[in-house]
C-alpha cells in the first residue's frame, strides 16, 4: 500500500473539507496577506512620505508639483540641507520601527501560541493591525509625524507574531498530503499582499499627498472581516489534544477540518507524542538551546530564516524603485516595473504549491536557490556595466539597464519557488509540538532580526559600492546553501516526531542511505541501530 493510500482513502472519494478552505482563506486573507501588504504599501509612495515629513520635522517646502525629475523636488526630497537629519533618514526610520516591532512581535509568538491556542493568537493579533490602521490613517489629517510611527509600530507587531503563527496554524490544520501546499499559502498571500500594495500606491490610485495614509489605514479592513469569520473556524487539533488534553474536543474539530484522514491514526500518532513528551521533564524555554536533540532543528530553523532575508529580498521589496534606478531604469517606468516583480512573485509562488508536494521541501529549497544566486552574480555584472556611463553609449546604458530587469525576474522566480515558502514551512515540521513554539519565537525574530540588518544595510552599500551591493547577499545564499545540501533531510509526507527523530542524530544528508530519509512509510515505526542511522521496522 503506497503512502498516498494510507493519507487519503480514495475508494470512499473523501474531499477536502469546506471548513479546511474557509479556514485556510480567511486565514490568509486577514493575516498572512497583511504581513505583505505592509511591507509594500510605503514603498512607490517613498517620495510622498519624504515631504510630509520634510514640510511637518524639518519645515522645508517640499515642491510645487510632483515632479521627481524636477531639481527643485531632487534637492528638497533627498538632499536636504537643514541639519544632519534628512528626510530620507526619518522616511527610513517607518522601515527601521516596523521591524523593531516585528521583533518584539515574533519572540512573543511561542508564548501566545501556547498560551491562547494558535486561532484564538491570530484573533488577538487583528487588534494590533486595526488599531496601527487608524493611527496611520490620521497621520496626514492632524499634521502628526509620531502617528507614522506609532502606527508602523503597532503593524509591526501584528506582523512579527503573523509570520510564525499563521504558518504554524496552517501546517497544522493541513492534511499530511497537502501540509506543503497549505503551509505554502501563508507564502503566496504574502506575495499577492505585497502586489496589492504596490496597486493601491501607484500615481493614478493612492499616491498623493493626502491619500498615502488611507492606503496604509486599507490593511485594517481584511483584519476587520477575519475578526467576524475566524471564530467560526475551528482551533487546531493538535493544540487541543497536546495543550488542552481534550480528547473529544480533538475528536470533533479534527472530523470537522481533516475529511482526508483517519482520526483514531491521529489520535494515536498524538497520544505517542504525548507519552514521550510525559517521560520526560515539562518543556522549558531554556531547553531550547540546552537538550542536545534540539541543536540541529534550531540551527536549521534560524540559518533558513538569515538564508531568506539576507538573501536581499526585503530589499527587493523595499528598495525595489531605487534598485531600478541604480540599473539605470528611468523614473516614469519604475512603477510599472515594480508591480511586474510582484505579480510574477505571486504567479510563481502559485505554481511552486504542487510542486512541494511532487518534489519536496528539499528540493525546491536547494535548486531553486541556485537560479537565484546566480541572478545575483549576473545582476552585479550588468547592473555595472549599465553605470559605466564614460564608457558606454546612452543606449548601451538602456541595453545592460534592461537585462539587469531581466535578472531581478530571474531572482524573483528563483525565490518564489524555494526560499520563499519553504522556511516557514520547515520550521513547523522539524519540531515536535513542545519546543515548536519556542523555536518558531526564536527563529522569527532571527528573521527579523536579520531584516532589519537588511534594510539598514542595503541603501548604504547601495550609496557607497552601487553595483557590487548584491555581492554580500550572494556569499550569504553560497554559504547557507551549503549547509542545507549537507544536513537539512526531506520533511514531505512524514510524522513532526519522525522528522524530530531524525535530525536528533546531527549527521549529514548525504552520509544516510536514500531508503532511510526519503522512502520511509508514513506510520511505519523505526529503530536505532547500533550506528545511529534510523531504520525502517
Amino acid at each position: 500500500m503506497t503512502n498516498e493510500h494510507l493519507v487519503i482513502d480514495s475508494q470512499n472519494k473523501k474531499k477536502i473539507s469546506p471548513i479546511l478552505i474557509l479556514t485556510v482563506f480567511i486565514t490568509c486573507f486577514g493575516s498572512s496577506m497583511l504581513y505583505g501588504y505592509n511591507m509594500a504599501v510605503i514603498n512607490l509612495p517613498a517620495d510622498r512620505i519624504k515631504c510630509f515629513l520634510n514640510k511637518t520635522i524639518l519645515n522645508v517646502p517640499c515642491r510645487d508639483a510632483y515632479n521627481s525629475s524636477n531639481p527643485i523636488f531632487n534637492s528638497t526630497v533627498n538632499n536636504v540641507e537643514s541639519g544632519s537629519i534628512d528626510a530620507n533618514f526619518l522616511y527610513a526610520q517607518t522601515s527601521t520601527v516596523f521591524v523593531i516591532a516585528g521583533v518584539i512581535g515574533a519572540f512573543s509568538t511561542g508564548w501566545i501560541a501556547d498560551l491562547v491556542g494558535r486561532r484564538n493568537g491570530l484573533l488577538l493579533n487583528h487588534v494590533f493591525v486595526i488599531i496601527g490602521g487608524i493611527i496611520n490613517g490620521l497621520t496626514v489629517k492632524t499634521s502628526t509625524v509620531s502617528l507614522l510611527y506609532i502606527g508602523r509600530f503597532f503593524i509591526g507587531i501584528n506582523s512579527g507574531i503573523t509570520i510564525g503563527l499563521a504558518s504554524m496554524y496552517l501546517t497544522e490544520i493541513a492534511p499530511r498530503a497537502y501540509r506543503g501546499a497549505i503551509g505554502a499559502c501563508h507564502q503566496l498571500a504574502v506575495t499577492l499582499g505585497i502586489v496589492i500594495g504596490y496597486i493601491l500606491t501607484m500615481t493614478h490610485t493612492l499616491n498623493t499627498d493626502s491619500l498615502w495614509p488611507v492606503a496604509c489605514a486599507c490593511t485594517a479592513i481584511p483584519a476587520v472581516l477575519s475578526l467576524c469569520i475566524l471564530p467560526f473556524c475551528p482551533e487546531s487539533p493538535r493544540f487541543i489534544f497536546l495543550k488542552k488534553h481534550n480528547v473529544t474536543l480533538t475528536r470533533k474539530e479534527f472530523t470537522r477540518i481533516n475529511q482526508l484522514e483517519d482520526v483514531d491514526i491521529f489520535i494515536g500518532e498524538l497520544q505517542e507524542e504525548s507519552d514521550i513528551a510525559k517521560s520526560q521533564p515539562k518543556f522549558k524555554f531554556i531547553q531550547i538551546f540546552t537538550q542536545k536533540e534540539l541543536r540541529m532543528p534550531l540551527i536549521i530553523a534560524c540559518l533558513i530564516q538569515v538564508m531568506q532575508q539576507i538573501s536581499g529580498i526585503n530589499a527587493v521589496i523595499s528598495y525595489s524603485s531605487s534598485m531600478l534606478n541604480t540599473a539605470g531604469i528611468p523614473e516614469i517606468y519604475s512603477q510599472y516595473c515594480v508591480i511586474t516583480i510582484g505579480v510574477l512573485n505571486v504567479v510563481c509562488t502559485l505554481v511552486s504549491l504542487p510542486l512541494l508536494e511532487k518534489f519536496g521541501r528539499r528540493t525546491l529549497l536547494l535548486w531553486p536557490s541556485i537560479l537565484l544566486a546566480g541572478s545575483l552574480l549576473f545582476l552585479t555584472i550588468f547592473v555595472n556595466l549599465a553605470n559605466a556611463s564614460g564608457t558606454l553609449s546612452i543606449y548601451g546604458q538602456k541595453v545592460f539597464g534592461g537585462i539587469s530587469v531581466f535578472f531581478i525576474m530571474t531572482y524573483i522566480i528563483g525565490f518564489a519557488f524555494g526560499l520563499g515558502p519553504v522556511p516557514a514551512l520547515i520550521v513547523a515540521e522539524i519540531f515536535r509540538q513542545e519546543p515548536r513554539g519556542a523555536a518558531y519565537s526564536i527563529s522569527q525574530a532571527i528573521q527579523w532580526a536579520a531584516n532589519l540588518i537588511v534594510l539598514f544595510s542595503y541603501p548604504n552599500m547601495n550609496k557607497a559600492i552601487g553595483g557590487y551591493s548584491f555581492l554580500p547577499f550572494l556569499v550569504v545564499v553560497i554559504i547557507c546553501w551549503v549547509f542545507f545540501y549537507l544536513y537539512m533531510p526531506e520533511t514531505k509526507n512524514r510524522t513532526f516526531d519522525d522528522v524530530a527523530r531524525d535530525l536528533a542524530f546531527g549527521t549529514t544528508v548525504i552520509s544516510k542511505k536514500k531508503s532511510q530519509t526519503l522512502n520511509r512509510p508514513i506510520y511505519d515505526k523505526v529503530s536505532t541501530n547500533e550506528n545511529d542511522t534510523e531504520t525502517v521496522a
